[in-house]
Order: C-alpha cells, then sequence, then structure tokens
C-alpha cells in the first residue's frame, strides 16, 4: 500500500526520524547503504519510503515496497549524489521494525 506521509514527517528526515503509519518512530541507523543490503531489507518485505525531490515522503509496504526499490536499484549510490541518483539508509524503530529509506536526488 502507497501512502503518502505529512509534511511534518518528511521535515523531520534531517534530524533522522519520522513517524509511520504504523504509529513507530524510526531512526536513522545508517546511510548510504549499500545495495546487496537494501535488497535484502526490501526481499525481508520492510517498508520502503521515498523521499522525492520537492519534499514528498511515500511510504510503500505490502505489494507496494518491491516496486518501489525495484526503481531506485540502478540508481543507488554510496558516494556523493548526483542528479537523478539514489540514496538510502536502514532505519529501525524501539521495537526492532525496519524500513528502508531511499532519498532521490535532483
Amino acid at each position: 500500500m502507497r501512502r503518502e506521509l505529512p509534511d511534518r514527517d518528511w521535515k523531520a528526515l534531517g534530524p533522522g526520524a519520522l513517524i509511520g503509519p504504523d504509529g513507530r518512530t524510526y531512526r536513522r541507523r545508517t546511510t548510504r547503504i549499500e545495495r546487496a543490503d537494501a535488497e535484502a531489507l526490501a526481499e525481508g518485505g520492510c517498508p520502503v519510503v521515498t523521499y522525492l525531490p520537492g519534499g514528498r515522503l511515500v511510504w510503500h509496504d505490502e505489494d507496494d515496497a518491491w516496486p518501489a526499490w525495484a526503481d531506485a536499484r540502478a540508481a543507488l549510490t554510496t558516494g556523493m549524489p548526483d542528479p537523478d541518483s539514489v540514496t538510502g539508509g536502514r532505519w529501525e524503530s524501539a521495537d526492532g521494525g525496519t524500513a528502508l529509506v531511499l532519498v532521490w536526488h535532483d
């Protein structure tokens, strides 16, 4: 399921926290995640959160999570982002929930 998250959540990305639609608070645990690690998270069924230029933050879970990752896979970089590249990280909640956060750069 794809859900737009409110402005308060995308503004919280900078400080490294966001509240998912599941009510959990996720905090950044890694930055510049490697492609294989991101793939493993997506294959494991964790939610994928995409931050799109212009300030849109979208939560993808269930059947929508894998396509969101597949769209970003080829553009993922661990270096300095270029236009049309994606950086990503592993975010976790206190109770062990995990989300893959992908940031698209313009």
